[in-house]
């Protein structure tokens, strides 16, 4: 990363890159460690563009300088970039994350007014879906460490609307990364760990988890890790994982991957199933962002013409609240009169439900017995 001040180039120095990673099942843990030190002689704003999964939700943002730790609140945009740049023009300091407009899969982390001679750790955790890969019994599992195959901008640099910064990105960095991952087990479902990008090491003597590291110490940013997770062939379709944590909450995930042959079952002669649609649409105020919310409206008319006879189905748009197309019946019959009335929802759906709050309409689904044929 370089930062540009005074028409000369200077390096800004992150001194070092951690990532350690837990992965259960289809979903991965991440954690990205990064330790920033300002060898000037003055104050400085450091900028890091970092490229992570473009499915990952980031959860915690924390920076720490000496023995202060601040922990990051959510606040609308515009808004977190205004109160970053009070900060900075009050002398504080100050540290903004925000996603880079142009590439959604990089994130831009602003460290504003690090003292000279400070050093700074900055850590982000994240969560991620895994994809199983085509035609296989393998997850594949990424952490993106180069930002140029992804991001090319114009004339090789990014203007930050943070603070009237413009920085550069350079491809070759002086500092690498280091990497741990541990792999659940899955009570022996998993029976093999492998990289096709990096030289890893892969300890087998704990019962319930693979632990994984970089064959070397540490890697160059050149090029992205990958790991491949080979599944039993005599595994199930379905993976039911539980964790509880100090405070006794309990979470629970389970992954369903139906093969060609549980669906041939399924469908059968002797077997008579309907099946059953309901579509959860986000229509919070951030879908107004980029037009989301006409794409969305695109994918859905899509949706509704591609559903096959003698379905059921129902739309819910959810926000801070929730609202579903047919109110009475959990699915209505896919017929002339209920796609015209799906059409003119899907017609006049806007971003305008506020917040964005799944949990309700998925505990009212979870409350519902499905209409079996």
């Amino acid at each position: 990363m370089l930062r540009v001040q005074n028409q000369s180039i200077k390096h800004i120095p992150l001194k070092q890159v951690k990532v350690q990673a837990k992965i259960h099942s289809f979903a991965a843990d991440v954690t990205i460690t990064q330790l920033f030190q300002n060898n000037e002689q003055t104050s400085i704003e450091a900028v890091y563009c970092f490229p992570i999964e473009e499915n990952a939700a980031i959860y915690s943002f924390t920076a720490k300088i000496d023995e202060r730790e601040i922990v990051a609140q959510l606040k609308e945009k515009k808004e977190a970039q205004r109160a970053y740049s009070e900060a900075l023009q009050q002398g504080h300091g100050a540290y903004l994350l925000e996603q880079d407009e142009k590439s959604q899969d990089c994130f831009v982390i602003s460290v504003g007014a690090l003292p000279s001679g400070k050093e700074c750790e900055i850590r982000i955790s994240y969560v991620t879906e895994l994809d199983l890969v085509s035609g296989s019994n393998k997850i594949r599992f990424v952490i993106p460490t180069t930002i140029a195959p992804r991001y090319n901008p114009k004339k090789g640099a990014i203007s930050s609307t943070v603070a009237g910064t413009t920085s550069q990105y350079v491809q070759q960095t002086p500092y690498t990364l280091e990497f741990e991952c541990k792999i659940d087990k899955l009570n022996q479902l998993v029976s093999q760990v492998a990289s096709p990008s990096h030289p890893i090491n892969v300890s087998l003597g704990n019962n319930d988890y693979y632990e994984v590291s970089l064959g070397q110490r540490s890697a160059h940013l050149d090029h992205d890790i990958i790991l491949e997770i080979q599944l039993s062939e005599t595994r199930t379709n379905t993976i039911l994982a539980m964790e509880k944590n100090q405070n006794g909450q309990l979470a629970i995930m389970t992954s369903f991957t139906p093969n060609e042959a549980d669906c041939k079952k399924a469908s059968g002669s002797g077997n008579s199933y309907t099946n059953e649609f309901v579509f959860v649409v986000d229509c919070s105020g951030s879908m107004q962002d980029e037009n989301k919310i006409g794409l969305a409206r695109q994918a859905m008319l899509l949706f509704l013409k591609s559903l096959p006879v003698n379905c059921r189905f129902n739309i819910i748009r959810f926000g801070s609240t929730y609202q579903t197309l047919f109110e009475n019946e959990v699915t209505a019959v896919y017929n002339e009169h209920n796609v015209n009335k799906a059409q003119q929802l899907i017609k006049d759906m806007n971003a305008d439900l506020g917040g964005t709050e799944l949990l309700s309409p998925l505990q009212q689904l979870h409350s519902e017995t499905p209409t079996l044929g």
